[in-house]
This record gives C-alpha cells, sequence and structure tokens, in this order.
C-alpha cells in the first residue's frame, strides 16, 4: 500500500474517546526526542491529565543532534535547553516534569539491537511494572527517521516482556512521506481522538518547544525547525493512534 492511501484511511479511523483508547488506566508514551510526546500525543495527555489520569512520558535521546555545530549552542547547552522545554511543555498539558524519565541515548544514534538497547528495555520494562502501565504509546515504526524506528523496536520488545500491554503508535514524519511511497505495514487499525477541547493547550504546549519552532539558534544554517507546513499535521483537532499488531 502506498503512503497516499494509508494515510487516507488513517484520517478514517474511528472516532472513540480518550477513556476508551486507555481504559482509563495508567499509560506510558515513549518519545524519541523532546517534542515527539506533544506533536503526537499532546491533546491526549491534555484530557487525561484534566481529569488526573496517571501517566509516564520515556524520553529517548536528549535532541541534541537538532542543530550540528552551533557554537551558540553546543550540545551541553542545547540538551539542557531541550529538556526544559520538554518540562514547560508538559507542564502546560498538566503533567509534572517528575513524569518524565529519560534514557538518555544518542541523538541518531538510537540502538535497535545489544547490550544498551537491552538496557534501555530493561528500563521501560521496569517503569510499566512499577506504574501499572496498560497501553504503551511510540512512534510509528515506518516513521522516516532511525530514532523514531528504533524507539518503535524498543517498544515491541517491552511489548514482549509484557504481552497484557497495549501498544498503539503516533505517525510524527510519516504524514510527509511521498504519497507514491510503499508503506510496509498492514492497513492502518486504531482510533483518532477528538482533541478540540484542549486543542489551544495543545498548542501552547508545541510553542514551548522554542528552540524548534523558532530561529532561536541562528547559527546552524543546517539545523532543524519546523515550518507551517511540517507542523500543519499537528494542529487539527485529533490525533491519531493506530494499533501495532503482536
Amino acid at each position: 500500500m502506498n503512503a497516499g492511501r494509508y494515510f487516507e484511511m488513517v484520517r478514517e479511523l474511528p472516532v472513540a474517546s480518550w477513556k476508551s483508547l486507555t481504559r482509563e488506566r495508567p499509560f506510558l508514551i515513549i518519545a524519541p526526542h523532546p517534542d515527539d510526546e506533544t506533536l503526537g500525543a499532546g491533546g491526549l495527555i491534555a484530557l487525561a491529565r484534566h481529569e488526573s489520569q496517571d501517566i509516564s512520558v520515556v524520553l529517548v535521546t536528549d535532541g541534541t543532534g537538532s542543530h550540528p555545530h552551533s557554537r551558540s549552542h553546543p550540545p551541553e547547552r542545547l540538551g539542557a535547553i531541550r529538556r526544559a522545554e520538554l518540562d514547560d511543555a508538559v507542564r502546560i498539558l498538566g503533567l509534572a516534569g517528575r513524569s518524565v524519565h529519560s534514557l538518555g541515548l544518542p541523538d541518531g544514534g538510537v540502538p535497535t539491537h545489544g547490550p544498551r538497547f537491552e538496557q534501555a528495555t530493561d528500563q521501560i520494562s521496569d517503569l510499566v511494572a512499577r506504574t501499572g502501565a496498560e497501553t504503551v504509546f511510540v512512534t510509528w515504526m515506518c516513521d522516516p527517521h532511525c530514532d523514531h524506528e528504533a524507539a518503535a523496536c524498543l517498544a515491541e520488545r517491552v511489548r514482549d516482556r509484557h504481552p497484557a500491554v497495549r501498544l498503539m503508535s503516533y505517525p510524527i514524519w510519516g504524514w510527509h512521506l511521498p504519497p507514491a511511497n510503499e508503506v510496509a505495514a498492514p492497513p492502518p487499525l486504531g482510533v483518532r481522538i477528538d482533541i478540540s477541547a484542549v486543542q489551544d493547550v495543545k498548542h501552547r504546549a508545541i510553542a514551548a518547544h522554542v528552540s524548534q519552532m523558532t530561529d532561536l539558534i541562528a547559527d546552524a544554517p543546517e539545523g532543524f525547525r519546523f515550518t507551517e507546513t511540517t507542523l500543519a499535521p499537528f494542529l487539527g483537532p485529533f490525533e491519531y493512534f493506530i494499533e501495532v499488531p503482536a
């Protein structure tokens, strides 16, 4: 199936409430970089936190690869800024910073096998057990970014250890795949969540990721910055969650 048809089907997923999606039980969101949690699931977080639902966020990397070669914002400074932005964003969504758990893996180099992969699996698996999370949300396996694909691999390994956990994915860069590209995924099953009641909250949380949304870092021409086009899929009244088959 090509990406154009795949995402037509995603946009047509049935509407469900956040309560039916999460069963009103603790859940966990895996974010490869600071901002993925807000872009893909910020509305879900805000809706659930409005009713004091238990949520944990796993931050896989510190996002220091977004502006390589910047002299004003070397990796250590950029990492601190991006974590502060993340803390601001989740606070706007209603979540305390202590609910964010960092794995500290390298931006652009999240492993898909080996000792560090297994250690990260252990960390997430332990968090699932401690929090009683019954649903895990992670970036879509076919997202065209190596860290997003690796995060999806981590989530599947965690699900292997906790077979009762429901695994759902949220696309980020998949929305921008060329329509003719073939997608190595089955037809999407899942739901879309109406977030219109908290849409403005999500927009404010997205804006909190200042280093990614503005020209704050001006001395890295090759650095990343969202544009009106790349941000558009995340500003609407729905969020989309695709079931990950066992």
